[in-house]
C-alpha cells in the first residue's frame, strides 16, 4: 500500500481564527520534511513582515504539520478549523 504524506497547517494569525491549508500531498516522506520547512519559513518571514498586525512572535507560532495517509482508502480526517 502507497502511503501519502499530506502538508497542511494553519495560515491565519490575526488573532482569534483559524484557516486550515494544504500545501502539498506527496509519496516521499523526505521531499514532504522539506515542503513543510520551507511553508514554515514563508508564512514566518510574511507574517514578521506584517509587524504588531499578526500574532506571531517566534518560528514555533507558525503550525505546519504533515499527515500520513494511506493510498486509495476512505478516510474522514478533520484537518482543522474555527466557527463560532
Amino acid at each position: 500500500m502507497m502511503m501519502l504524506y499530506v502538508v497542511h497547517g494553519n495560515t491565519y494569525y490575526d488573532g482569534c481564527g483559524y484557516i486550515e491549508n494544504i500545501f502539498g500531498i506527496y509519496t516521499k516522506k523526505d521531499t514532504a520534511e522539506a515542503t513543510k520547512d520551507l511553508i514554515i519559513k514563508e508564512l514566518y518571514e510574511k507574517e514578521i513582515a506584517r509587524g504588531q498586525m499578526t500574532i506571531v512572535e517566534d518560528i514555533s507560532d507558525i503550525e505546519v504539520e504533515i499527515l500520513e495517509i494511506d493510498a486509495d482508502e476512505i478516510v474522514n480526517i478533520e484537518l482543522g478549523g474555527y466557527c463560532e
